[in-house]
């Protein structure tokens, strides 16, 4: 399957029916989604829906969901997206996960520089935000390393395992991805 944005050592590539079976193996594991709102356990049928509703997010513009492609594996190895794209005001959510083979590599900050060079000159958003479940301090440091700026906190926003939790906001305007190339 060709990949939509070719990387060094990833690709992201839309997402079709056979990518459910490693979509769900990584998704099923209660580390990868701790700080995600996935259900647990991640069934072969979240995958299936996870995909069809890829397919329609891409039909309405609405979202762009894209399968990590591991470049010598040729397998998804997680998925990362732009979600409520709103083309009046010009911005949208970045959300992303990875499969804890392939932590500390280095793949998903790949992967959010080429869906924010996409979101940036291919869909000419002005603004590409994310919010962060605190305490996920991998994700805050990501973010922060590639320019996000933290723009806010909405305290005790989420109920999740027993617990509240914080959601950190942050967002990256397309001047400060251009100066940061």
């Amino acid at each position: 399957m060709d990949p939509f944005i070719k990387g060094k050592k990833i690709n992201l590539r839309r997402l079709h029916r056979a990518d459910a079976i490693s979509i769900q193996k990584y998704a099923n594991d209660p580390e990868v989604t701790r700080f995600l709102f996935t259900p647990y356990p991640y069934t072969l049928e979240h995958a299936y829906e996870f995909i069809r509703m890829s397919h329609r997010m891409h039909r309405r513009k609405s979202g762009f969901s894209f399968g990590i492609e591991h470049k010598d594996r040729r397998e998804i190895i997680g998925l990362i997206g732009l979600y409520h794209v709103d083309t009046t005001h010009k911005n949208a959510e970045v959300g992303f996960w990875l499969g804890r083979d392939y932590w500390g590599q280095g793949c998903t900050k790949e992967a959010m520089n080429l869906i924010l060079k996409y979101a940036f000159n291919e869909i000419g958003l002005k603004r590409v935000f994310a919010r962060v479940m605190h305490p996920n301090t991998v994700s805050l440091k990501l973010l922060e390393s590639i320019g996000f700026k933290r723009e806010g906190a909405m305290r005790k926003a989420i109920y999740k395992d027993g617990r509240w939790l914080d959601f950190i906001w942050f967002a990256m305007l397309r001047e400060e991805f251009e100066k940061s190339k």
